[in-house]
């Protein structure tokens, strides 16, 4: 499937089931704010690759203080060596990887505001399923050809609520599977994607 066709095929469900937030219990929230990212295995170390995090976020009121969430996200991840360590004149390794996530979490809420109808503070964990819709290399150290279109995180996170209407969250995430390992030498640690996200979300 091409990444044209499956972004529209997912634009088409995720919009089809937010018809669903004209019922009672469901909340249609837009998700802007961005990633800090790095790799594990790619010899490079800090969260210094900044990325776009933005989408929807459809929510579903389990319980009094319990929601289950789905999510759709454009997410920048990778990673990029300091500019400290790099010579003068020396390439520095730049590896941005652009996605398509979609995490599903519960979230316990407590704090509750009866003007406006929300909670204050939460806290919410779950797993991601990321698509990879491109990529771009300046490292010598992988061939592109090797790298999985695909990735699995786990995530935990952290909210507060301003009103009933902006959020601000902070979540880090996990890949529990290598996204790449050098065909030539099994034994060497593969790469690994991991990443903290601050964004603020709308509430419709």
């Amino acid at each position: 499937m091409n990444i044209r066709r499956l972004l529209l095929n997912c634009i088409f469900i995720f919009l089809a089931v937010s018809t669903l937030t004209a019922q009672k219990g469901f909340d249609l929230s837009l998700a802007m704010g961005f990633n800090a990212s790095q790799i594990a295995g790619d010899q490079l170390a800090g969260f210094d690759k900044l990325g776009v995090n933005a989408g929807l976020k459809i929510a579903y009121r389990l319980q009094e203080k319990m929601d289950i969430n789905l999510e759709m996200l454009f997410s920048q991840k990778g990673s990029i060596a300091k500019r400290r360590f790099v010579p003068t004149g020396g390439n520095r390794l730049n590896t941005t990887l652009t996605y398509i996530d979609f995490p599903v979490y519960v979230t316990y809420n407590d704090w509750y505001q009866n003007t406006g109808d929300y909670f204050k503070v939460g806290i919410h964990g779950g797993l991601s399923y990321s698509y990879l819709l491109g990529r771009r290399l300046n490292n010598e150290r992988i061939e592109s050809d090797d790298l999985k279109n695909f990735d699995l995180m786990a995530l935990l996170g952290v909210h507060y609520s301003f009103n009933e209407k902006w959020t601000l969250m902070v979540r880090y995430s996990n890949s529990f599977i290598r996204i790449y390992q050098n065909p030539n030498d099994p034994t060497v640690r593969g790469w690994v994607n991991y990443h903290w996200t601050a964004r603020a979300d709308y509430r419709f």
